[in-house]
């Protein structure tokens, strides 16, 4: 069998610049490999003359360094325009989804009106078409035998606000046949609550009865005779019932009787105010069952609504101009002129 003949200079597997390098080393002599054993002394030429001691530790800080670049972290610059980013992000998103929560309060306050209207109108079928009785206890306590659709007074008497029999339980509450729950007539909108003399009340409910529905109590009423009180449903069959607002979410700090007071004449009194929780809106129910957002637009009304008076009386002296949009739209839709004689 022939031999198997290395130079040294070029041997295989390495390049010219390779050789160079080695040629300061002890000279080898040409290796003769037996044709059984030539793969082995080819890899142990190549070794010789191509791979320096230092090459393997060399090799391991390469890859060292190539990890290092690998798992390097954010700088403080990335790191600024991520949280930039997120701001921006967040800026423009936040006053969306601000909006739809209080469009979703603002359903769920629509919906509580509505079960309050269907409350009412089964209330006239099982009593023979009256309308549901209003008013309010003059007074710290309830007197034997009244009922009204819910129990309520004033702000001086702050149990009127916390009693949850007055609301559920049918020795006092005539809705209390037909709601169960305290939750119906509490806007999810409502989270301020009267602070009599200083100490606050949380109260269970924000809707009021508008006062020319069946006033019952106090039998004097200050509201005279210039309009129209509806005490049956009959007494809605010549007019547009669709016109007058039944249930209304009265002001966190203003809502205190069951019926909401309103002063026809012209002296702009503001006794009771509508919510304008609903960015700026309030929401009503009216005789023929519907019920609707209505948006108030004077200032004014805006600002009475705020009000909760210095001792937490609700503020119910409270005045604005007699040509305050909101409240000229309030009486017209409270109760019509009684017809000419």
């Amino acid at each position: 069998m022939g031999k198997m003949v290395f130079d040294r200079r070029f041997p295989t597997g390495c390049d010219s610049s390779q050789a160079a390098g080695s040629s300061q080393r002890r000279a080898a002599p040409d290796l003769e490999a037996p044709g059984n054993s030539r793969f082995a002394k080819i890899r142990f030429a190549c070794y010789k003359n191509c791979v320096k001691p230092s090459s393997a530790a060399s090799l391991r800080r390469q890859a060292a360094g190539a990890g290092r670049r690998r798992t390097r972290g954010f700088t403080l610059i990335e790191l600024l325009v991520v949280i930039a980013i997120i701001a921006i992000l967040a800026a423009l998103l936040l006053p969306a989804l601000s909006k739809a929560k209080a469009k979703a309060y603002q359903v769920q306050c629509l919906g509580n009106l509505r079960q309050l209207a269907i409350a009412a109108q089964l209330y006239a079928d099982d009593n023979a078409g009256h309308l549901v009785q209003n008013g309010l206890i003059d007074g710290p306590t309830v007197p034997l035998g009244t009922k009204l659709w819910v129990i309520g007074g004033e702000h001086l008497y702050p149990s009127f606000f916390t009693n949850r029999d007055y609301l559920l339980n049918p020795d006092f509450a005539l809705f209390a046949d037909y709601l169960k729950s305290t939750g119906v007539y509490k806007c999810p909108s409502d989270r301020e609550e009267p602070a009599w003399l200083g100490v606050p009340h949380p109260k269970l409910r924000s809707y009021a009865l508008n006062c020319f529905f069946n006033w019952q109590t106090p039998q004097d009423s200050v509201f005279g005779n210039s309009r129209v009180t509806f005490r049956k449903q009959a007494d809605l069959a010549r007019y547009d019932a669709s016109k007058f607002f039944t249930f209304i979410d009265g002001a966190p700090l203003n809502v205190c009787q069951p019926a909401f007071f309103l002063y026809v004449g012209d002296s702009g009194w503001f006794y009771h105010r509508p919510s304008v929780e609903h960015n700026n809106s309030g929401t009503l129910a009216f005789a023929d069952g519907h019920v609707e957002a209505k948006r108030w637009r004077d200032g004014d009304t805006i600002a009475a609504a705020k009000n909760g008076g210095t001792g937490g009386d609700g503020g119910h002296f409270t005045f604005v101009s007699p040509s305050n949009p909101d409240l000229l739209w309030l009486k017209e839709h409270a109760s019509p002129e009684p017809p000419a004689p």
